[in-house]
């Protein structure tokens, strides 16, 4: 049987096989309609993709309203299931949604189209402006020499991009989403161009995340940290009282604590 996770580096290799992410972007759990919905794994290239993974410990139960979010958000669907979910899944999705049945033979994952799906491109601006940030909708006016945004909210600056062609919203959009998730994408694509097997592990190399978490660890890791005491980006840790209670700290216990950024603000790794 098979889990989520198994299905989705299965998935991202055949993308990858199939030449897919080549000038592409993946974005793993990636939000939309507010937060409201979660794509298990997104592709942005010449368009804009969804890929929802239903596996063996999996049900059924949110895909109608999964289908229905995706579906006006997204410019192709395509639902991955286990064979046990192919028949029912085939009788909910609308003709538009591709159908592809993963199964696992002995230690390999292999995949099926059961129903061909289809790609139209986004015409509908407003959902194509909920996938930018607020400064991004500003450098799109800005780019269109539309002036006095600076000090607008993003309300009024989508009420601005309105008046913009969908053609140049929507190739905004693509743009931008493949500028702001190129780095991490990159890191598990050259993971997958090198000699390396890919290991389930190695779907962190898609989070920000813990991208900035590594960035931090690599500026850190070669500093005297006695000298960084007084720092503050580093604490060090107390054992004094465990050691009254309990006896001699395990020499594997770390001496020092990276503090954690929440908002601009420091606060301290408990």
């Amino acid at each position: 049987m098979l889990r989520e996770h198994d299905i989705k580096m299965a998935l991202i290799v055949r993308l990858h096989q199939k030449g897919m992410l080549d000038n592409a972007v993946l974005i793993n759990e990636m939000v939309v309609a507010k937060w409201s919905r979660r794509a298990d794994l997104a592709l942005v290239n010449e368009t804009l993709q969804a890929f929802e993974i239903k596996s063996d410990y999996d049900s059924l139960k949110r895909l109608d309203g999964q289908l229905a979010t995706f579906n006006s958000r997204f410019e192709k669907v395509t639902v991955v299931c286990a064979s046990k979910f192919t028949i029912e899944v085939l009788n909910k999705v609308p003709r538009e949604v591709e159908v592809l049945e993963v199964s696992k033979n002995d230690d390999s994952v292999s995949f099926k189209i059961v129903q061909r799906g289809k790609t139209r491109n986004l015409k509908d601006k407003k959902i194509l402006l909920s996938f930018l940030l607020k400064k991004e909708i500003r450098t799109l006016l800005k780019g269109r020499a539309v002036s006095d945004v600076v000090d607008l909210n993003r309300e009024l600056m989508e009420v601005e991009c309105l008046k913009l062609p969908v053609s140049v919203i929507r190739n905004f959009v693509l743009c931008t989403l493949k500028s702001r998730y190129r780095e991490t994408s990159n890191r598990l694509i050259e993971k997958l161009d090198g000699p390396s097997v890919l290991l389930n592990a190695d779907l962190h190399l898609l989070s920000k995340k813990k991208l900035a978490r590594s960035s931090e660890f690599k500026e850190l890791k070669f500093r005297d940290f006695d000298s960084c005491l007084d720092s503050s980006g580093i604490i060090k840790l107390d054992f004094s009282q465990l050691k009254m209670k309990y006896g001699e700290v395990l020499v594997t216990a770390p001496s020092f604590a990276i503090k954690r950024l929440v908002k601009n603000k420091v606060s301290e790794v408990i």
